[in-house]
């Protein structure tokens, strides 16, 4: 990216999900440093286990439950820019140059002003209709699953005041992840979803990286992986010789270790068959950034057929202190980022075509940023946020409660108004199948329903 540039926070804790075993989070891993990393290259393998192997199936039929696909947008995204309200007259006055702009400000506004959010079409009507456009390098998106009727869009969305007011960028993500800022809580959302999902099999959950995302830490099953082509084993000549050598170290014993490794090379295994990589369908196009290669290689696993249930993704890079860059400008850093979100999040939903009748993606954030803009030309730490949610049994629209009028609020910044978890729990309900609410959220009490997804 030409003349891109983004200013790190000063002071905060690991925003990637690098470091520990325990990850950014620090949800529970008591079971797994024996065994942590098993495979090589470009991939490691983390995981947590109940017991022993479970035969295989498919989880194709609609009756299992969709595959939720979790995207969290690390560093505390500018919902205020991904999702403008750019015709309010206080938004204009507390960001006169990071704003994005109403199409009426340009001769030709293509590509530089903001693209307004709007029923008609596919587009249901929405109360919130008119008020938001996203920003104007989230054109792929706009054009795409927004015209279809398949993307939605929740703002001033948060964990609640009355819960957490944290502006930590690493207590507000072990909170998200672990759907409460309860300390007692210490599993993941999406493990404890899983928990309550039956016949899962061999490969049910996945976290894209080197280490397991937070939110699919506990006693559910899954593994992590960078690659499917790097998901292997260093130090053999070929995969057999690896397989032999690992079964003769893991059948050794039983239990724990011994289920955990006959896990293991039922998943290596099942990788290791998968036919070769047909490529995008549909005429999908996806970028070269991590985003776009973590949901190329989600699309292939899910039309393989291997069990997929629950996936987490990490975007990093939202940590916009500085040099954020106005709207307008091609080479500006946030635009960068918000069209490779945007181009991602398109081309898988491309890809899958009406396999996205069984997927619903969802993206988090610990929290939003400040309404004003500070002196470096960047935002600070804030609190509510934007929400995609994509699918096609998705309700297009803007949905939730939003101020009136953006200004500074009794938290400083925009407040939440809507509970992440309420849009989450609509999702793992409605489309993912979950029963019960007190298990994946024990400290969230729904609100009326949003209406983001269809049955």
């Amino acid at each position: 990216m030409t003349g891109a540039r983004m200013a790190t926070c000063c002071d905060h804790e690991p925003l990637s999900g690098t470091g520990s075993d325990a990850g950014p989070s620090g949800v529970g891993t008591s079971r797994r440093g024996f065994l942590g990393v098993v495979a090589a290259g470009a991939g490691a393998l983390a995981w947590s286990s109940t017991g022993s192997r479970m035969a295989f199936a498919t989880p194709a039929s609609p009756a299992t439950g969709d595959v939720v696909v979790l995207v969290f947008l690390r560093g505390g995204a500018d919902g205020l820019n991904l999702v403008a309200p750019f015709q309010m007259p206080t938004y204009r006055a507390l960001r006169p140059t990071l704003r994005v702009k109403d199409p009426g400000e340009f001769a030709d506004p293509t590509g530089v002003a903001g693209l307004p959010l709007a029923a008609g079409g596919a587009v249901g009507a929405f109360p919130l209709a008119g008020t938001f456009a996203l920003h104007p390098g989230m054109e792929a998106l706009h054009a795409g699953a927004w015209a279809n009727g398949h993307l939605a869009v929740v703002h001033a969305a948060g964990l609640p005041a009355a819960e957490s007011t944290s502006r930590s960028h690493f207590d507000a993500e072990r909170m998200v992840e672990a759907g409460s800022a309860a300390p007692a809580v210490t599993t993941g959302f999406l493990n404890r979803h899983l928990q309550g999902v039956p016949g899962l099999d061999r490969l049910g959950s996945i976290g894209r990286g080197s280490t397991l995302p937070a939110s699919l830490r506990g006693p559910a099953r899954s593994f992590s992986m960078a690659s499917i082509a790097g998901f292997g084993v260093r130090g053999f000549s070929s995969t057999t010789r690896a397989r032999t050598a690992l079964v003769s170290l893991y059948d050794r014993g039983s239990g724990l270790v011994g289920d955990t490794g006959a896990d293991t090379l039922d998943v290596v295994g099942l990788l290791a068959s998968l036919p070769a990589d047909p490529g995008p369908r549909n005429g999908a196009a996806y970028g070269t950034d991590d985003l776009s290669t973590s949901l190329r290689e989600t699309a292939r696993l899910i039309r393989a057929d291997v069990g997929l249930r629950a996936v987490a993704i990490d975007a990093v890079g939202w940590d916009t202190h500085g040099d954020q860059g106005v709207p307008e400008d091609p080479n500006g850093y946030f635009r960068y980022r918000a069209g490779r979100l945007a181009g991602a999040l398109q081309a898988f939903y491309t890809d899958l075509g009406a396999d996205m009748d069984e997927v619903t993606l969802v993206t988090v954030s610990e929290f939003g940023r400040t309404i004003d803009e500070n002196g470096s030309g960047g935002t600070d730490h804030g609190r509510a946020g934007a929400m995609f949610v994509l699918g096609r049994k998705v309700r297009g629209g803007v949905h939730g409660r939003f101020p009136d009028a953006i200004t500074q609020g009794p938290e400083g910044d925009l407040e939440v108004l809507n509970d992440y978890r309420q849009v989450v729990w609509e999702v793992l309900s409605l489309r993912g199948g979950a029963t019960d609410r007190r298990v994946v959220f024990p400290t969230f009490s729904p609100d009326s329903p949003l209406g983001v997804v269809v049955a």
